[in-house]
C-alpha cells in the first residue's frame, strides 16, 4: 500500500509536532510518524528560555498578559552557567517571562493536539524502516506493528532524535566531539532531604544537582569526570545510583522508589548542512550536545518554526527552493554556538585543579556587564540574528519586538497577536503606503511606529525582519526594488497590484 502527502515528518516529539503544526496551519498535507505509542513522562527538558517562549507565544501556544511598556524595558532572572550562579538572563518586558518551567511531555501533548486540530495526521506506533529520495520526492517505508506500507511526499523532515534514520539515510556532513564525562539522572524519594543539598553542588569528585520535592519524587543528577561510561545504555540499578551519589558527596544518601533513570554525557554532534535535497533535519537530529542550560529543545523549537514557513512558501506560493537553503544557513550557526558553550561548561565543571585558571578567567570575564550580557543572550537565544542583504534595511535579520501598534479599524494590537496565523506581516504607516497584495502576507496599516523603527517593516512568519525601509514604493508608485526582492525571495511570487493597503484596511477605496 502506498499513500501520499506533501510533507512527512519522522519523529513526533515537540519539534516534530511543531513542524507539523506550522505546515497544517497553511493547509499543507502532513503526516507525522512516531514509533512510540504514547507520550512518555520521563523527565527530559523542562526549561524554556526567552526566544523560545516568544516564538511559541507568536503562535498562541503560550499566552501571557499584555504589558504596556516600551520595548527597551528589561526584566531579569538569576540563572547558572556550568552550575555556577554567574549569569542573570534578561528579556524585554513586553515579550513574556524570561524563562518558564514546563515538562517536555506536556509541551509535546499540547503541540500534538494543536497539529492534529489543524489537520495534521499523527500516527503513533508507526516505525520508519527506510528513507529514500530522488528528484521528484521522498519515499518512506513504515512498519505500523501489523503490516508495512509506503508513504511518499514532496519533502521529508527528520525530527527523530540523535539516532535519526533520516540523518543516516541522507548525505548530512557531521562534526563530532567525543564524550569526556559521565552523568546519570533519576527520580527518587528522599525520606531525609537534609542528607543532600538542593541545587547545583560541586565537590572534588564531581557534581550533584537536586530539584527537591518534599512531597514526592525529586530529580537528582550526578556528574563524574573520570571518563565516559563504557556502556551508556545498560540499566541503572538503585545500588549503582546510590553508590554514585555517595561517591560524589562523601556521605550516604537514602533514596527510595528510584525510577525514570538515564545516562548521558557531554558527547556532541553537529550536522554542518541541515538540508540534503528534499530531506531536512531539525532538533536533536541536527544537533546533539551536553544538556546544560536548557538549550537543546529551545534550539529545536526555533528550528521547527524557521523551517515550517519556508516549506509553506515553496509549496503554497512557488518560492524558489533556494529559500530552503536559508534554513541551514540561519540555524546551523546557532546550534554551533550552543555546542561551543556547552563544551566550555563541561570543562568548567571538571573539578580537577588544572581547570582552576579557566574557572577564574571566566568568572572574572563575566564580571564585565557587556561580556556577561552577551553570554546571557547567547544562552537564552536573544543573541540570534540572521544574515541580510545590503538592500534589506537596518532591521533585517533582527527579531522584531512585541510592540503594541494602533491598527487602522481594529485598535491596539500586539505584534505577537498579528503573527498568530503564521503569515508574514507587513507593517505600513501612511507615509510608507504603496500598492501590494500577497497570498502569504497580512498587510497591517498602523497610525505610527516608534521613532527608532522604519515606516515600513516586513516581518517574517518566525518574527524576524525580512526587510525594512521608509516606503515600499517610490513617489511614482514603482515598487522599492529592495522590498520586492526580499518579498519574492522569502515568500515567493512577486507582489501584485491592489488598492492602497492603508486605505483598504480602513475600508476605503484605493
Amino acid at each position: 500500500m502506498t499513500e501520499r502527502c506533501e510533507v512527512v515528518v519522522v519523529g513526533g516529539g515537540p519539534v516534530g509536532m511543531l513542524v507539523a503544526g506550522e505546515l497544517a496551519l497553511h493547509g499543507i498535507s502532513v503526516v507525522v510518524l512516531e514509533s512510540r505509542t504514547e507520550v512518555t513522562d520521563q523527565p527530559k527538558a523542562g526549561t524554556y528560555h526567552a526566544r523560545a517562549i516568544q516564538t511559541l507565544a507568536r503562535r498562541g501556544i503560550l499566552r501571557f498578559p499584555r504589558v504596556d511598556a516600551h520595548h527597551r524595558d528589561i526584566v531579569r532572572e538569576p540563572f547558572q552557567f556550568a552550575g555556577y550562579p554567574w549569569l542573570t538572563l534578561r528579556a524585554r518586558a513586553i515579550e513574556g517571562p524570561v524563562m518558564i518551567g514546563l515538562a517536555q511531555a506536556d509541551l509535546e501533548r499540547a503541540l500534538g493536539e494543536r497539529a492534529a486540530g489543524l489537520g495534521a495526521v499523527i500516527r503513533r506506533g508507526h516505525t520508519v524502516t527506510a528513507v529514500e529520495q530522488d528528484e521528484s520526492g521522498v519515499t518512506v517505508s513504515v512498519d505500523d506493528g501489523s503490516e508495512n506500507y509506503t508513504l511518499t511526499a514532496e519533502y521529508g523532515v527528520g525530527c527523530d532524535g540523535p539516532r535519526s534514520i533520516v540523518r543516516e539515510s541522507g548525505d548530512f556532513p557531521t562534526v563530532e566531539y567525543p564524550p569526556t564525562l559521565r552523568a546519570m539522572l533519576g527520580m527518587a524519594r528522599l525520606p531525609h532531604p537534609e542528607q543532600l543539598r538542593p541545587g547545583w553542588q560541586p565537590t572534588p569528585r564531581g557534581w550533584t544537582l537536586l530539584n527537591l520535592n518534599r512531597f514526592g519524587s525529586s530529580r537528582i543528577i550526578t556528574f563524574e569526570f573520570d571518563g565516559p561510561d563504557p556502556d551508556r545504555h545498560r540499566p541503572i540499578t538503585a545500588d549503582e545510583f546510590s553508590d554514585t551519589v555517595e561517591r560524589i558527596t562523601g556521605r550516604r544518601v537514602d533514596l527510595e522508589d528510584l525510577e525514570y533513570t538515564s545516562r548521558f554525557s557531554d558527547y556532541s554532534r553537529l550536522i554542518t548542512q541541515y538540508r540534503d535535497g528534499r530531506l531536512f533535519v531539525a532538533g536533536d537530529a541536527a544537533h546533539v550536545h551536553y544538556p546544560l542550560g536548557g538549550q537543546g529543545l529551545n534550539t529545536g523549537l526555533q528550528d521547527a518554526v524557521n523551517l515550517g514557513w519556508k516549506l509553506v512558501s515553496v509549496l503554497r506560493n512557488n518560492a524558489d527552493s533556494a529559500v530552503l537553503d536559508s534554513y541551514s544557513t540561519e540555524r546551523q550557526p546557532v546550534a554551533a554556538r550552543v555546542i561551543e558553550n556547552t563544551r566550555v561548561q563541561a570543562m568548567l565543571m571538571n573539578p580537577r585543579t588544572e581547570h582552576d585558571p579557566l574557572r577564574a578567567f571566566i568568572r572574572e570575564m563575566l564580571s564585565n556587564p557587556d561580556a556577561h550580557d552577551r553570554l546571557a543572550d547567547t544562552v537564552n537565544g536573544h543573541a540570534v540574528s540572521y544574515p541580510s542583504a545590503p538592500g534589506d534595511g537596518e532591521w533585517a535579520g533582527e527579531f522584531f519586538p512585541n510592540i503594541t501598534v494602533e491598527v487602522a479599524g481594529q485598535g491596539p494590537r500586539a505584534v505577537t497577536d498579528l503573527l498568530q496565523r503564521g503569515r508574514a506581516v507587513l507593517l505600513l504607516t501612511d507615509a510608507s503606503a504603496g500598492r501590494i497584495s500577497h497570498p502569504l502576507v497580512d498587510i497591517v496599516a498602523v497610525q505610527q511606529l516608534p521613532d527608532d523603527i522604519p515606516a515600513a517593516v516586513l516581518i517574517r512568519p518566525d518574527g524576524y525582519v525580512a526587510w525594512s525601509g521608509d516606503r515600499i514604493a517610490g513617489p511614482d508608485g514603482a515598487p522599492d526594488p529592495g522590498f520586492t526582492a526580499a518579498l519574492t525571495f522569502w515568500l515567493g511570487a512577486a507582489a501584485t497590484s491592489s488598492p492602497d493597503p492603508v486605505a483598504a484596511a480602513r475600508g476605503e477605496r484605493g
